[in-house]
């Protein structure tokens, strides 16, 4: 066996491609580092692979605060489905999107794992993987599947664990997974869809696998299927929209940390993500030069960008990291953010507290409440409380309600 493991440091940037020069590499474990970026379609030479495991990548939760190395991202490269060798495949808790390749069903030899869950994995469940009949476990809960369960999983019947939950999954669920007479009563998860009950002939073991989960409702929005734990009130929804759409990934372990500030810092990275969730790859931040901004910060990137593209001012090329976000500061950088989002020529008054302020603030502060992003802080008289800093909770929504403003 020649093997590459370097799991559970700290490691960050992206996976080199040149790994895909390794032709001989047997083994191939980069799980719990800080890895970002895409996953390099050149891993697809290594076809000798018998383990590949890229899992767990959103080690931030290690210091407290998972966003800063959200995990790897983009699609699952389809030429995974070239490394016919694989007994063991890992993808699982990153934030990557995009289909599952139906080139995985090539995967025949995988004898003990495919897990993919705690992605944003969208699409169906392609019929192929029940090309993968010595798979001993299959994972793909916790992304944003769709479409109905295949029938040809119940050809995996050597599986001893099927996680679906938490998807988007509909119809009903398949006869045929009465054929998977090796799953326990406890080892078949589809909680969390929308999934009725089967039809047709219902075996005495597909009965006892589904027990309560064939309800015609599987509260496909349940509390049990949100990633935090630490959420609730109004900003809940708000907070689970934003994480759906890899805008933030939490502050630790099913932890959101809805009660902490925001810095300027965090606030660029926000900015960034929803930005390319509604534009595409943000653009280029040009010669941007920040005295406080080191080049080996995590927040380099984003801090540049949002700089270079008149997000965040940095009077005199100071960036202040670390500094609060106010409200007001909120308000002037979700316009300056996003393109749908403008500040009326002229204040009208809608705050009573607002006077204070700058008039660029109040302009923004009038555009992003016309654009229903705020209500403010009070009804009576109605206020914005602008010098207040921003929560994490506070943010979520004013940036959930933002991007849902786009046309």
């Amino acid at each position: 066996m020649i093997s590459l493991y370097l799991s559970n440091n700290r490691l960050t940037g992206s996976i080199p491609a040149e790994l895909g020069e390794l032709s001989n590499l047997t083994y191939l474990s980069l799980w719990g580092n800080r890895l970002t970026g895409s996953i390099p379609a050149e891993l697809g030479n290594l076809i000798n692979l018998t383990y590949l495991n890229l899992s767990n990548n959103d080690f931030g939760r290690e210091i407290g605060w998972r966003d800063l190395y959200p995990g790897l991202t983009g699609p699952i490269p389809a030429e995974l489905g070239k490394l016919t060798n694989l007994t063991s495949l890992d993808l699982s808790n990153n934030r990557l999107t995009g289909p599952i390749p139906a080139e995985l069903g090539k995967l025949t030899n995988l004898t003990t794992i495919l897990y993919l869950g705690g992605n944003g994995l969208t699409g169906s469940i392609p019929a192929e993987l029940g090309n993968l009949i010595n798979l001993r476990d299959l994972s793909l809960g916790r992304n944003q599947l769709t479409g109905s369960i295949p029938a040809e999983l119940g050809e995996l019947t050597n599986l001893r664990t099927l996680d679906l939950v938490c998807n988007g999954l509909t119809g009903p669920i398949p006869v045929e997974l009465g054929n998977l007479t090796n799953l326990g009563k406890d080892s078949l998860y589809l909680y969390g869809n929308q999934l009725t009950g089967p039809t047709g002939t219902i075996t005495a073991k597909l009965s006892e696998l589904i027990g309560d989960q064939a309800q015609s409702q599987n509260q496909a929005q349940s509390e049990s299927c949100d990633r935090f734990d630490d959420i609730g009130g109004v900003h809940r929804a708000d907070i689970e929209s934003i994480a759906r759409l890899g805008i933030t990934t939490g502050c630790g372990i099913r932890r959101f940390c809805p009660s902490r500030t925001v810095n300027r810092a965090q606030m660029a990275a926000f900015l960034y993500r929803a930005a390319g969730h509604l534009y595409g790859a943000p653009g280029p931040s040009g010669e941007v030069r920040l005295s406080d901004v080191a080049d080996d910060a995590w927040y380099r990137t984003y801090a540049r960008w949002a700089v270079g593209n008149g997000v965040i001012r940095a009077p005199g090329g100071n960036f202040d990291p670390g500094g609060d976000v106010t409200r007001a500061d909120m308000a002037e950088m979700l316009v300056a953010a996003f393109a749908h989002l403008s500040a009326p020529a002229r204040a009208q008054g809608l705050f009573t507290d607002t006077a204070g302020l700058s008039d660029a603030a109040v302009r923004a502060v009038e555009g992003i409440a016309a654009a229903e992003v705020t209500t403010g802080c009070a009804a009576d008289p109605p206020r914005y409380c602008p010098d207040k800093t921003v929560t994490r909770a506070q943010m979520a929504s004013f940036l959930a309600r933002a991007v849902q403003s786009a046309p």
